[in-house]
């Protein structure tokens, strides 16, 4: 009970309502917002830097730095860009209000707001937009200070390599042509090998699960694989039930999620074995991306390898050490 209570409430503060980063407006999910312009490109004079990562729980924590304050930050492609703990930023300048939510609901008190001076070690940022919302959840779960999260919009422009066996992240400077340097590569042969969609700054890889295509959101904020229940009744047959739960999300609205096993599932062509999944209905979560979501690949799956994504040449690479 208390790690599925730990993953929804983490869903609660991660999905952010997605906005468009330009001049105008943008309309998502009938709902009108005022686009902000780009942030400038980050500033880093090496092909690699090499950030080590620790874990507090399943969750990817990196030390970063605004201005003066350092700590740790959640390494989430879940989220489309920084998002900052109000614990810590409610005093920040706000430029307009946001909404957050998550699987179970909605949480106000989200705001947007610029920072300056981000830094992860030799990688600066010298202006960023961000979310400031309610992080307590995580920290209270994981019982560390958690200053934010790092979306995927900070590294637009780049590669990311994460090999948590050795507790390190590779941030890539591409070349020309969006490829990383030879020299600069952890492996040359990955078993998985695919190019993503990347729908609001989201990632979704395709793949299936007993011959149902499957648009999966890879979410390195996720604890666990999650399964959108609405259109998967023949899958959940598939699947040897562990546990059912139910659950009170925001506003009190009760929900259900079955935590279930599935013997295997397939990302691109590659079969995964020996899976776990909560299966619930992720139709806030769709709401929050912009877009709807299938299911969700967290940790479950990313931890048995080393995995890079090229967000410029939208490529997902894994090298598989580990599918039982």
């Amino acid at each position: 009970m208390g790690r599925a209570c730990l993953f929804i409430m983490l869903l609660i503060t991660i999905a952010v309502s997605q906005k468009g980063y330009g001049d105008g407006v943008v309309t998502i999910g009938g709902v009108h917002l005022k686009t902000i312009p780009n942030d400038p490109d980050p500033i880093f004079d090496v092909n690699t830097v090499t950030v080590p990562i620790k874990r507090a729980g399943n969750l990817i924590i990196v030390e970063a730095q605004i201005d003066t304050i350092e700590g740790n930050f959640v390494l989430d492609t879940g989220a489309p860009y920084l998002v900052l703990n109000a614990t810590y930023f409610r005093d920040a300048p706000k430029i307009n209000d946001q909404e957050a939510g998550g699987v179970n609901g909605a949480s106000a008190g989200t705001f947007t707001t610029v920072v300056n001076n981000f830094s992860i070690l030799d990688l600066h940022y010298p202006r960023l937009t961000a979310d400031v919302t309610d992080l307590s959840n995580i920290e209270n779960g994981r019982h560390i200070k958690i200053l934010g999260l790092l979306g995927t919009r900070l590294f637009a422009k780049m590669a990311i390599t994460i090999d948590l066996a050795h507790g390190v992240l590779y941030i890539h400077k591409l070349d020309g042509k969006g490829n990383i340097a030879p020299n600069e590569r952890l492996f040359d042969h990955p078993q998985l090998k695919t190019t993503f969609k990347y729908i609001n700054e989201i990632v979704y890889l395709k793949g299936s699960i007993e011959d149902k295509t499957i648009w999966y959101a890879f979410d390195t904020g996720a604890e666990v694989n999650l399964l959108d229940y609405r259109g998967s009744k023949k899958i959940i047959q598939k699947m040897t039930v562990i546990n059912r739960q139910k659950l009170t999300g925001v506003g009190g609205a009760e929900f259900e999620i079955i935590n279930a096993k599935i013997d295997k599932l397939m990302v691109a062509d590659v079969v995964i074995y020996n899976n776990r999944m909560l299966v619930t209905n992720l139709e806030k979560m769709g709401n929050f991306y912009g877009q709807s979501v299938d299911a969700i690949l967290g940790y479950d799956f990313f931890s048995r390898g080393i995995f890079t994504i090229n967000f410029v040449k939208k490529e997902f690479e894994m090298y598989i050490y580990k599918n039982q």
